[in-house]
């Protein structure tokens, strides 16, 4: 008979009994995995949307985007590929994204009844580019002013409003904006957001004088040397707002600090450090529901890339409640965010993310990436047609969404300029039916307002 090794013991069929502390050893990793509650996830970043499968059959110009900050207006060649792209939107996108998006839909909790105050708590209205519309400056929103029904009111001023400088066309350079003070007399809004790639389009004396028209108006602003918070039906909240950069690159440190973090930037790894401590600092000064406005994304793309995606999930895991996207010149859809839920896994279908604010509570978050143009020339449908979106907060997380179609129409001679109107009261024409149908796709009909 060969003796069992020093240690063991032979068991009753003769087979060694390990020692208790090697059983012991040997278990912990299976008693670990039924502890944890997460045990049962995939690696998040071995899942969508950081893996994905690359977009196939591209234009020559799909790939052409301003946000990398990779070429200029100098670059004639790219300048032209970006042109056509304006006029000829990127429509797809990888295969995951499409099959995201289509399982996120049916997800999206629907506002429900009006868009006022209820039990549940206040709610925001949120309109994406308020651009450069050409005339009728004083009159061109309000014929919007009933789709924006929330407790506060919240837009991107995505132009400069200087009485010192030139307002037509094209004065300021190309892709220069500038706006006389009167348009500030139509918008439905409270708050505006003043930090965007168009901020310096008249220099540092123009951010200063339409820092002082806002104000004048009797808007708050967010961006621009600090953040808002304000208290709204009870609920005290934080109105954080970022932009990718400025045109002109040179010109961001001029003067004003504006929240400069480099989102398109897809080479390098994305600094939100200042974001988070922004959003922690918010908390801890006492904000019930913490807003992120992102002047973000790449732009006349019906999809957010990937890259956007991760961000977003970075951004909510950091304390966001609420992800709200502007940029993009055209509608993006949206998803529900899970935090700190091992009931759901990350991957294609589910946003799920654990915190990395310290803040262990289960709760869900939105995010909106692009609530397109409100207010704008572009020639396109889809640059015409952006969002009015309502969000209901609460505890826990946006109780309630929903969006509407709000029309940039061109005003036909004696009068010039454009006119917003609900793109329910124009689905007599046709251009404008087909419009409101994509979106209905696009973002699903079932938090439709």
């Amino acid at each position: 008979m060969i003796p069992s090794p020093v240690g063991y013991r032979s068991g009753r069929h003769g087979l060694p009994l390990l020692p208790p502390l090697l059983v012991l050893l040997l278990l912990l990793p299976l008693l670990a995995a039924a502890c944890d509650p997460y045990g049962h996830w995939p690696d998040p970043a071995g899942v969508f949307p950081h893996v994905y499968t690359p977009e196939t059959k591209l234009r020559d110009w799909d790939p052409v985007r301003w946000e990398t900050e990779t070429w200029t207006p100098a670059d004639a060649s790219m300048a032209g590929l970006y042109l056509k792209k304006i006029f000829n939107p990127r429509k797809g996108a990888p295969v995951e994204s499409l099959q995201h998006f289509e399982l996120m839909r049916p997800q999206i909790p629907a506002l429900g009844g009006g868009g006022g105050a209820a039990a549940a708590g206040p709610t925001l209205s949120l309109v994406g580019d308020v651009m450069w519309v050409g005339g009728n400056w004083k009159d061109f929103a309000r014929g919007a002013s009933k789709l924006l029904d929330g407790d506060l009111r919240v837009g991107n001023l995505e132009t400069p409003t200087s009485p010192d400088h030139p307002t037509g066309s094209m004065a300021l350079g190309l892709y220069s904006f500038n706006a006389p003070p009167e348009m500030l007399t139509a918008l439905p809004l409270d708050v505006l957001q003043l930090n965007n790639n168009h901020s310096l389009d008249a220099d540092d004396l123009g951010l200063q004088n339409t820092l002082k028209q806002v104000k004048a108006a009797g808007y708050q602003q967010t961006g621009v040397d600090s953040q808002l918070t304000v208290t709204t039906a009870g609920r005290r909240i934080a109105l954080l707002a970022y932009t990718w950069g400025i045109n002109g690159g040179a010109r961001s440190k001029a003067g004003h600090e504006l929240q400069i973090i480099p989102f398109g930037h897809l080479d390098e790894a994305i600094d939100l450090s200042s974001l988070s401590q922004q959003v922690a600092r918010a908390r801890g000064e006492g904000a019930d529901d913490v807003v992120v406005l992102l002047h973000w994304g790449f732009e006349y793309e019906y999809f957010p890339d990937p890259h956007f995606m991760v961000l977003a999930r970075r951004i909510v895991a950091a304390g966001a409640d609420l992800v709200v996207g502007q940029g993009p010149h055209v509608v993006q859809p949206a998803e529900l965010c899970h935090v700190n839920n091992p009931d759901v896994a990350p991957g294609v279908g589910s946003c799920s993310v654990r915190s990395t604010d310290g803040d262990d509570r289960r709760r869900t978050a939105a995010v909106l990436y692009s609530l397109g143009n409100f207010g704008t020339t572009q020639p396109l449908a889809c640059h015409e047609v952006g969002l009015v979106a309502t969000v209901r907060l609460a505890d826990g997380g946006p109780a309630g969404l929903g969006w509407a179609g709000v029309v940039s129409e061109t005003l036909k001679s004696p009068e010039t300029g454009q006119r917003l109107t609900s793109l329910a009261d124009l689905q007599g024409d046709a251009t404008y039916a087909a419009e409101g149908a994509r979106l209905e796709q696009h973002l699903g009909a079932r938090w439709k307002r």
